[in-house]
Parts: C-alpha cells; structure tokens; sequence
C-alpha cells in the first residue's frame, strides 16, 4: 500500500514538473510590462556566447518569436518586424511568427504587407489555431480596407474615367436567380466567389473581390437585380473601378436541371460579347463555371501557363449539397449572422469532409471577435488566452475566456494606447535591428543549429 502511495507521489511530481512552462519567468516579466527583462530571459534561453569574437546563439523558433513579440509589446516594432522576419524566412510554415510579423506591420501602418502576411495561412497546417487567426485577421483587413475605397470612390465619383481603368479589369456581378425556388438564391454568391477565385489566378487580370461588390450594394442600396439594370449597370462599375463586367443569371428546375447564361457588359461603349448558354443537370456546375472561366480567360486574350489552368481545373468540392450550405453561409455572413454562418459552413463540412473553402471559415467565436478587433492590444490578449504553447511546445487552443475578459497587464497597456489602427507607434518605434542591444550584444547574432530539448 506504501508502495502503491509512494509511486503516485512520485507520478504527481513528474507530471507537475512537465507541467511547468520553461518560460515562465520571462512570461511573468511580459505581464509586468518588464519587457527588456523578459528579453534577456528568452535570449539566455538561447545560450549566447562567443567564438572568435563573435557572437553566437542557438535557433529556437518559440524562443525568437517570443523575443520578436516582447518587441511589439513594447512598440518596437522595425526590431520586431526584423527579428520575426528572421523566423518566417527559416520556419516558413511557424503561425505563430506570421501572426506577430502581420500584427507588426499593422503597428506600423503598414497595412498592404499586413494584408500580405495574412494571406499566407494557406500555407498553415489545418491543425495550427494560428491558421484560424491569420485567416480572422485577413477579413478583417479586407473589408475595412475595401470599405475605405468604396467611400473614396463615391466621395470622387465625378471625376472617375472609364479610360482610366485598366483594359483587363473586371469585375463578376451576382447572377440573378430566376428559379421558383427562393432556396437557389444563395448560390449567386458561392457561384461569383468561384469564378472570381479562378479569374484571380492570372496577375495581367485586375479582379475585383466580392466583398467590394457587396459594399457598393450596401452603400446604393441595390439589390441583385438592381445590378442587372441597364441604368445601373454603369455606374457599379464606375465605382469598382472596372471596364468589364460580368453578368448572367441562372434556373434551376424541380428536376434539378439548370439553365446559365453569362456574358461580358463593356464599360466603355465597345459591343459586349453576347451571353454563352449553358443546359445541363445541376451536377455539372463546377465543370460549366471552369467552361465558363476559360472562356472569359479567351475573351481577355490571356495565355494561361500549365500551372494556372491545373489549379483552376480543382474543385473546392464536387458535392452541390456541401457547396449549397457553403452559399448559405456567406450570405450569412453578408448579413452579420455569424452564428448561423457557422452552421452552414459546419454542415458543408460534414457533407464534404475535404471542402476547405468552408472549413477555413469554421472559427471559434471568440478568436473571431478578437481578429476583428481594431485595438491590436485587446485583439492580442484574447488571442494570446485562446492560444498558448503547452510545456511540451505545441500550439493548441486550451482556453476560452468569458466575455469581458480583461487583465490588469492589458488595461495598463491600453491606457498608453492611441487610436489608429488600434494604437500608434511609441517614441522607441523606429530603433533599429542594429541598435538593440541585450547585455551589450547585438540581439539575434549569428544563429546556430537547434540546441538539444531540454528536459522537464
């Protein structure tokens, strides 16, 4: 029985000493705002010392990305932009440093590279929560940007010129559904973001994004088949800044038998290219929007090279039940009901366990909220209690924290916090990679091989 207690103990200490995070002494010091001292933590981590009168540390990617957020934690962010960088070049794939590389830009005002950033979550692991941030953060950039624009072009409207646009511009309108059944009706939306995906494949062709075409809905308050008016028609397309649109629309009988037609509208006075017809059973629809992608492809006269056309030819499913809850769920989102756009996308992703268009949409409230936040500092400390690197290294989500949340630490950081962007960059912001200095060593010397774990 002694025994038996003896090796519980034993059990009970080991698991508690695996517990314990290896940087919480440098992480105690980031909560007490001692960021120059949880630096110096983190960097012994790295065993600096010299040879041949250089200095030399070992290469942790946890370790360099904690140093790189300490420096965006105390707003310097050029040192953080140059440390993370350093670890995005090597660890290419490293959430976690793409995550604190955007949120750094974004400091900086930098928000086409933030952007940028953001849309490397594609190259994330599925199991990564930092893919679920990178992509949160992503709609978030976008549609304030895009909002921004659209404001700009209507306050400008008078003086824009249809010459001014680019030839290969255009811009995908929703098709309007003339089906009996209202239930169709999503699927103009699924349809355009398909065919502007595809259309985006070729850099020589300027596509416009369908969250902008929403925008210009929203702010004439048109509905689809405003779009489709001969008087309107002009003037959303001024205002996308486009030459080129394209429009159509689309039956979808009780049989399940489908009539499109699609065609070019130029903006420019030109004859526009009379509508294609497409009839066939709704199963073919992602093969009649590749026909349909090609053909425009054509019309433009752009050469696609062998790899463009392999990655339009993908499906992002084959399944019309997974891609209906997939319309639903952006139509949702269009209308600010995140809760039930979760539900769609969650259904489509039952259908179609591979459908990664609608998975990537799958996000955990909170970190939603938290990536559409503007204060960077608030967005962070959500995000940081949501995610956090287990004492065996591995990034996983392990806490969810009630609503209203807020740490003293956090409220200290936002009451030196400006409004741009979520804050303006500090006095220290422009120090540069040479001038920051850890126990008179410039910080991040020559970067050797990982060092051995160590044990816990």
């Amino acid at each position: 029985m002694k025994l038996n207690m003896i090796i519980i103990l034993i059990s009970l200490i080991l698991l508690g000493g695996c517990a314990t995070s290896p940087y919480r002494v440098a992480e105690k010091f980031q909560e007490n705002m001692e960021y120059d001292k949880a630096i110096t933590e983190y960097v012994l981590m790295l065993d600096p010392h010299k040879r041949d009168g250089k200095n030399f540390i070992y290469y942790d990617r946890e370790i360099i990305t904690r140093i790189g957020a300490a420096y965006w934690q105390k707003q310097s962010y050029e040192t953080a932009t140059k440390i993370l960088q350093l670890v995005v070049e090597r660890d290419p794939t490293f959430g976690k440093a793409l995550y604190y590389l955007e949120m750094s830009y974004e400091a900086l005002g930098n928000e086409d590279q933030a952007i940028q950033i953001s849309k490397r979550y594609t190259v994330l692991p599925k199991s990564d929560p930092f893919r679920q941030v990178l992509f949160g953060r992503l709609d978030y950039l976008v549609r304030n940007k895009v909002l921004r624009e659209i404001q700009a072009a209507l306050q400008d409207e008078a003086q824009l010129r249809i010459t001014d646009f680019p030839e290969k511009s255009v811009a995908v309108l929703y098709f309007l559904n003339l089906s009996d059944d209202p239930e169709w009706a999503p699927l103009q939306k699924g349809l355009a973001e398909m065919l502007i995906t595809d259309l985006s494949q070729a850099e020589e062709l300027k596509v416009i994004e369908r969250l902008r075409l929403n925008g210009i809905m929203n702010e004439l308050q048109l509905s689809t088949s405003g779009l489709m008016d001969e008087r309107t028609t002009p003037r959303v397309g001024k205002l996308l800044g486009v030459r080129n649109l394209v429009k159509g629309s689309y039956i979808i009988r009780t049989n399940r038998q489908m009539n499109l037609d699609a065609g070019v509208y130029r903006q420019d006075g030109s004859s526009s290219v009379p509508p294609n017809s497409y009839e066939s059973d709704l199963t073919r629809l992602f093969q009649i929007e590749k026909e349909l992608v090609f053909y425009l492809f054509d019309y433009f006269g752009i050469e696609l090279t062998h790899e463009q056309r392999e990655r339009i030819l993908q499906y992002p499913t084959d399944n019309i039940e997974a891609f209906r809850y997939y319309c639903r769920g952006l139509d949702a989102l269009d209308m600010d009901d995140f809760n039930s756009a979760q539900n769609y996308f969650s259904q489509a992703v039952r259908i179609d366990g591979d459908f990664n268009l609608a998975r990537d949409w799958l996000i955990n409230s909170e970190l939603w909220d938290a990536t559409h936040n503007r204060n960077l500092i608030r967005a962070d400390y959500v995000i940081s209690q949501i995610i956090r690197t287990t004492s065996q290294g591995r990034i996983e989500f392990v806490y969810t924290p009630p609503a209203g949340l807020i740490s003293t630490w956090s409220r200290l950081q936002m009451m030196n916090v400006q409004q741009r962007n979520g804050f303006v960059p500090g006095n220290n912001s422009r120090e540069t990679f040479q001038e920051a200095n850890i126990m008179g060593a410039e910080i991040l010397p020559i970067l050797l091989g990982e060092p051995p774990k160590p044990r816990f």
